[in-house]
């Protein structure tokens, strides 16, 4: 029991005795507490307690509520919390596996790790605070675009589209700054409080696999597979498998297009039937066909295709099939691998479905162009007028994108065009190939850096450590009370809370952003006062709030947190 009311005043005692008995009864075992109680973002006096008791009883990481969120809704904050908790004890190892790679090269740079806002945080901050990353990776890349842009003396509003191999990430970029999530990031079905670079992600990359159905339509994603380029790379044995594949098309059904299975994982002995014995005994041969597995195992080639998804979702077999990134081969944009391969995997993939390959990539542009340009348009709609595409429920509507995206001929009479402000700016190592014409389609220009393709690392290397902190005022009975994240104040008047909140915020947060790894910070405060009107018409001061930002570049000294690590290479993941 415990907790506090919406003006921050207690609503009844904190249940000390409850709590250490709860605590000695559960702590074998548990590695990372969570601490959250009604309103602690107006009063966090139990939720400090409460951490202090099980700091002292079991020495483990305990995080508070009102640590990771100062925004209402207790619900959501106590996701937060108890999110993180589950994080810790991952983000521990993993630090811990990178500090016994420091220590075996004789690094002694300061670990830092890039947060979901773009920011850097140090290792020993973030290790109470795992929920903070995620998103990071596309964060790392908005912050990398960013820097880019910066070098050209070009940063401005755009919007920023990074290719990867699985997903497509995009965000808003507004006069110079990256646009968060005022909701919070989402985790799954998990609503957090977390701030967050605000970013739309599709299931759509360079290795995303291809496949077209019975009526020759055209998917794309949203899994991921092993490019075919890739595979004939590491065994160029498949090749003459392709070449027997393609004697055979018009033996084999319709759905069997060229692909792939390697071995992955653990092979399970005794724990799989004769059938998946069969096909895993085959795979550790090598990477087989569908052919070749179907003929191992004595099976028609759906029923292996079924099997073959089975073992798939068990982690025991990989699949390799065409992807984007095979057409890029195939067309000579990109020439990493194994062009033949690529090139005789789609030469199959028409035969079997009577086009031609000419015919094929102008299907594969539209799809991608479809999917990226829709998601950029529902991005941008969607921070101007907050509509999306599936909202609208109008035949008009609905023939205005596939008219914008269709790279069929038409003789219509009305003829539709999208005219974006926005450029596009490209990242990710498939960007120069797809992008263009999706600018094309949106009316607009794109800009692809040169070092487009390590944006990601760009970002985490330029990145800065920035934290933010704030201060509510609102009056009570005459008088005024400061609410922090240290606790509650009193005070006469306004202009003494003021500067007692301004006083109180400088320290907090020029202190945080050093814990979390700056070096000389700077700090800006921000105050932000609501009013109301009366019946009368008089004005009446609701509340003030004050924001306190750092910044600051990370400290480049030597870092203490390796100090005390042994080198135990075999703990290394």
């Amino acid at each position: 029991r415990g907790g506090h009311d919406v003006r921050g005043e207690e609503r009844e005692p904190l249940d000390t005795e409850t709590l250490r008995e709860i605590v000695e009864r559960k702590k074998d075992g548990i590695e990372a507490y969570a601490v959250c109680g009604y309103f602690s973002v107006r009063n966090p006096d139990h939720e400090l307690r409460a951490a202090e008791i099980i700091r002292q009883m079991t020495g483990g990481p305990v995080v508070c509520g009102h640590e990771l969120s100062l925004r209402l809704d207790a619900v959501k904050r106590a996701a937060t919390t108890i999110l993180n908790a589950h994080l810790i004890p991952v983000i521990q190892h993993l630090i811990d596996s990178v500090k016994r790679v420091f220590l075996r090269n004789r690094i002694t740079a300061p670990l830092m790790i890039v947060r979901g806002d773009g920011s850097l945080m140090g290792a020993p901050a973030i290790m109470n605070r795992p929920i903070e990353t995620i998103l990071s990776g596309p964060a790392a890349s908005v912050i990398g675009a960013r820097f880019l842009l910066q070098q050209e003396g070009a940063v401005e509003d755009a919007v920023i589209v990074d290719i990867g191999g699985t997903t497509t990430d995009m965000a808003l970029l507004r006069n110079g700054h990256p646009c968060l999530n005022l909701e919070g990031a989402r985790i799954g079905s998990w609503q957090t409080n977390v701030q967050a670079i605000d970013i739309r992600t599709i299931g759509l990359g360079g290795d995303s696999q291809v496949a077209l159905d019975y009526d020759g339509n055209l998917r794309v994603g949203p899994k991921r597979i092993v490019p075919m380029a890739f595979l004939g790379a590491e065994h160029p044995e498949i090749e003459a498998e392709l070449e027997r594949i393609r004697g055979r098309c018009d033996h084999l059904p319709l759905h069997s297009a060229p692909d792939f299975w390697v071995a992955w994982g653990k092979n399970p002995e005794g724990h799989e039937e004769k059938t998946g014995r069969r096909i895993l005994d085959s795979l550790g041969k090598g990477p087989r066909s569908l052919l070749q597995l179907s003929e191992a195992a004595d099976l028609g080639m759906t029923d292996v295709q079924r099997e073959m998804a089975r073992l798939e979702k068990k982690g025991l077999v990989q699949h390799c099939g065409i992807t984007p990134t095979d057409f890029l081969h195939a067309n000579g944009t990109f020439a990493a691998w194994n062009r033949g391969t690529a090139l005789l995997a789609l030469q199959i993939l028409c035969d079997r479905h009577r086009i031609s390959l000419p015919a094929l990539r102008e299907k594969l542009a539209e799809a991608m162009e479809r999917k990226i340009g829709l998601q950029i348009l529902d991005l941008v709609l969607a921070e101007q007028v907050h509509l999306h595409r599936d909202q609208a429920g109008c035949d008009v509507y609905s023939l205005f994108w596939d008219h914008c995206f269709s790279r069929e001929k038409r003789s219509d009479h009305v003829r539709f065009q999208i005219s974006m402000k926005d450029r596009l700016v490209g990242i990710g190592a498939p960007a120069h190939a797809f992008l263009p014409p999706v600018a094309q389609k949106l009316g607009t220009s794109v800009t692809v850096p040169f070092h487009a393709g390590v944006a990601n690392a760009i970002g985490a290397i330029t990145g800065a450590v920035a934290m933010t902190d704030e201060a509510l005022i609102r009056p009570v009975q005459g008088r005024f009370r400061l609410h922090s994240s240290q606790g509650v104040e009193v005070f006469a008047g306004l202009e003494e809370a003021t500067v007692r909140g301004r006083d109180l915020l400088a320290a907090v947060i020029r202190e945080k952003a050093r814990a979390a790894g700056a070096g000389d910070v700077e700090v800006t405060l921000e105050e932000k006062e609501h009013w109301a009107t009366s019946r009368t018409g008089e004005s009446i001061f609701m509340e003030k709030r004050l924001i306190a930002r750092a910044i600051g570049s990370p400290r480049l000294e030597p870092s203490r947190m390796l100090l005390g690590v042994s080198d135990r290479s075999s703990d290394d993941q």
